[in-house]
């Protein structure tokens, strides 16, 4: 069927033989159905009067798909206008619509050359309107449909969009002065120099940029002043500041003006278009992990509530399509050895941890114990070479570009909720980044410790994932028919039907997320750190004997770096067995391994010093052992002086026991030794002085007449 302001595409063939379609508007359908009339409606520009076409003939074009039914307008913005577009040209519009009205209706004569004209006379004469004029209100007025909105003058529209003008003089009013720059292509150029190496390069602001400008490019000659060439700069002769931002903010858009100025990252976060969703792909819980760490407002104590000890760091662990907490940790420091047990805790049973710090759970408060198919954290952590463990329990790790924390939203926004809550409970909560002289130190109010603080954080997390979902969540129709509630937990519960959830064992996890280290199998344990581990299977099964596991002489080790006592190794049947410290290394148990590896860095210092001084230390005793051997060698020359050789060898035996009477004799605790009042010391000229070297202590005759027995003795004994 066809009706009044239908539009009907007729097929047609261009010059070039190319098919296109023109659009033409059905303004008045006779009462019998015998004819109709129709207005092109192609050119705006170029608007034709209305003509009639036989209407059975139409409908016969429409059933042989040579022209067809369409919808089109070819300007919405003048059919359907803004309120203040309509409060400010409305006026004009009556006007117009008061010359052309009692004409307009006189259907079907005002379609007709015959009629129209003396109508359009009669109404120029009547109005004082020229006919141009009339005819130009009513083409416009068909045009678009014969509506009133049709007459108002399309400001919108003027000038050529694709065609850019070619001025030779400055346009618009006269300019106060005698200022009549106009811009040209090759200033165009200059600009864009000028952009790149003052603002852009060297962070100059637009009215600096400007100036150095005209000072390089648009300079008179130079004057010598203070030794140097000063740039002689005619204003009248250079671009206008005016003319010069209006270039560049034409030429550069919000973004890229805001990456010249404050460079690519932080426009490509403040300005960018934001039309995409971080959880388009996301449909179920687990399937994407986000995990970071941040310093908490706090100041917390020692252990002994002696000292404080700064701020800690709190690692979350977020489902992405539920908003739930999954994982927790607390630590000193910021590394993969911390990020792997907040993966661990995500990843096992929340009910045995909260019972660690007396908190008691059901399994149905904090329901997660799963892995996720993705996980994304920063690149710290992330993109060491430890992440890659992540691989052999089928998590994918996800790396975002440096200093884009947008990236991973949902965990960004929960750090400042968590921060805000802190400041809220607990005493010594840090409120400015940076003390001002004067403000309250927060470290006076600390109390908490770090096993303290870790029940708050547990605390935290049930009470998180209880409460309702920030307004931004997106609800799902299929949410909306199984009445879900919109909390953290009831989502997590009501996904996890329709998600396929992967676990794994504890030791397992633990095993693939340490850090691993090649052990070597030795006779005193399996070195690993340069600390030795044994197990009982070991022992049992000859591993140190042989030096070998399995046929292995070098075996990988998993260890924890927050605590050396123990190692992990896999066996080939799959089974994970902890090693312990053996006795040697026994001192070390419940250590660090930065603490051990300070430990044995100070040994090996101390070690090299130590031989670096040994020479200085020996060469006392070597100097003074060659002095009293030459001391010693010309006494004993000169007492054997005129005597044989074989002297040397007779009555060994009677003279070994004599020496060791008389030695004994001298040193007993009986002897009595003569005190003098000035002893005499042990100095250099003493020890170099023959007569004291050569001395020998008296023989009295008591020890003559036993030596004499002992040599009569002895000639029985050898006859």
């Amino acid at each position: 069927m066809i009706y009044l302001n239908s539009v009907v595409a007729f097929r047609k063939h261009s010059s070039d033989d190319e098919e296109v379609m023109s659009f033409e508007r059905v303004l008045w359908i006779a009462p019998d159905q015998s004819y109709v009339v129709l207005i092109n409606i192609d050119n705006k520009r170029k608007i034709h009067l209305p003509y009639c076409r036989d209407y059975k003939e139409l409908l016969n074009l429409l059933e042989v798909e040579a022209a067809s039914l369409y919808f089109y307008e070819p300007d919405l913005k003048i059919l359907h206008p803004t309120d203040d577009y309509l409060n400010k040209y409305g006026a004009e519009r009556e006007k117009k619509f008061a010359l052309i009205k009692s004409i307009a209706s006189k259907e079907p004569e005002i379609y007709f050359s015959v009629s129209r004209g003396p109508l359009i006379r009669e109404e120029s004469e009547r109005t004082g309107t020229p006919p141009k004029t009339i005819y130009h209100l009513l083409k416009r007025y068909w045009f678009y449909g014969k509506s009133i909105n049709g007459l108002l003058h399309d400001y919108r529209d003027v000038g050529v969009a694709s065609d850019k003008r070619k001025i030779s003089k400055k346009t618009g009013p006269k300019p106060k002065g005698n200022h009549n720059y106009v811009i040209t292509d090759k200033d165009k150029e200059r600009f864009k120099a000028a952009i790149k190496k003052y603002h852009v390069r060297l962070k100059m602001n637009i009215i600096a940029t400007h100036k150095h400008m005209c000072e390089e490019h648009y300079n008179e000659g130079f004057y010598r002043k203070h030794n140097v060439m000063v740039p002689i700069v005619i204003m009248d002769n250079c671009p206008s500041l005016r003319q010069f931002r209006y270039w560049y903010e034409k030429e550069y858009n919000k973004k890229r003006r805001l990456a010249a100025k404050l460079g690519d990252r932080k426009a490509e976060m403040k300005a960018r278009a934001l039309l995409g969703s971080p959880v388009e792909a996301i449909h179920s819980p687990g399937a994407l992990y986000e995990i970071d760490a941040t310093p908490a407002d706090v100041l917390l104590l020692s252990s002994d509530y002696k000292t404080v000890i700064g701020r800690p760091h709190v690692y979350f662990v977020k489902d992405v399509m539920s908003r739930l907490i999954a994982g927790a940790h607390i630590s000193k420091t910021n590394a993969w050895s911390e990020a792997m047990v907040a993966l661990e805790n995500a990843s096992t049973d929340k009910v045995e941890f909260c019972d660690q710090y007396g908190i008691t759970i059901n399994e149905e408060d904090w329901p997660c114990k799963h892995l996720p198919q993705m996980v994304v954290g920063d690149r710290g952590e992330m993109k060491s070479k430890n992440s890659n463990n992540l691989v052999s329990l089928n998590v994918r790790v996800g790396n975002p570009p440096s200093y884009r924390a947008d990236l991973k939203p949902y965990i960004e926004q929960q750090f400042r909720s968590f921060c805000g809550r802190v400041k809220e409970l607990i005493p010594g909560a840090v409120h400015k980044q940076h003390r001002e002289r004067g403000d309250l130190d927060p470290s006076k109010n600390s109390v908490y410790t770090f096993e303290a603080f870790m029940k708050i954080v547990i605390l935290f997390v049930l009470e998180y994932n209880r409460k309702a979902l920030s307004d931004d969540y997106l609800v799902t129709s299929e949410m909306a028919r199984e009445n879900v509630e919109l909390t953290p937990l009831s989502m997590w519960n009501w996904g996890a039907k329709r998600s396929l959830l992967q676990e794994k064992p504890r030791e397992m996890i633990r095993y693939i997320l340490l850090p691993k280290v090649k052990g070597t199998v030795t006779r005193r344990g399996i070195m690993a750190n340069k600390l030795n581990y044994a197990c009982e299977l070991g022992v049992k099964e000859g591993w140190f004997e042989d030096e070998l596991i399995e046929g292995n002489h070098e075996i990988e080790v998993s260890y924890d770096p927050r605590n050396c006592s123990s190692i992990f190794i896999r066996l080939k049947n799959g089974s994970i067995i902890p090693c312990s410290l053996t006795t040697k290394f026994k001192e070390y148990e419940g250590l660090h391994v930065d603490d051990v590896r300070a430990l044995l860095n100070f040994k090996k210092k101390q070690l090299k010093a130590a031989k670096n001084e040994r020479y200085q230390i020996e060469s006392e005793l070597d100097a003074v052992a060659k002095y009293m051997t030459k001391v010693e060698r010309s006494a004993m020359e000169e007492r054997r002086q005129g005597e044989p050789k074989s002297t040397r060898y007779k009555n060994k035996r009677i003279k070994r026991k004599l020496e060791s009477r008389l030695h004994g004799s001298s040193i007993s605790w009986a002897a009595k030794r003569k005190t003098e009042e000035n002893p005499i010391e042990f100095t250099e000229s003493r020890l170099m002085s023959p007569e004291t070297s050569s001395h020998t202590p008296p023989i009295n005759k008591m020890q003559l007449f036993l030596l004499s027995k002992n040599k009569e003795r002895r000639s029985i004994n050898e006859q």
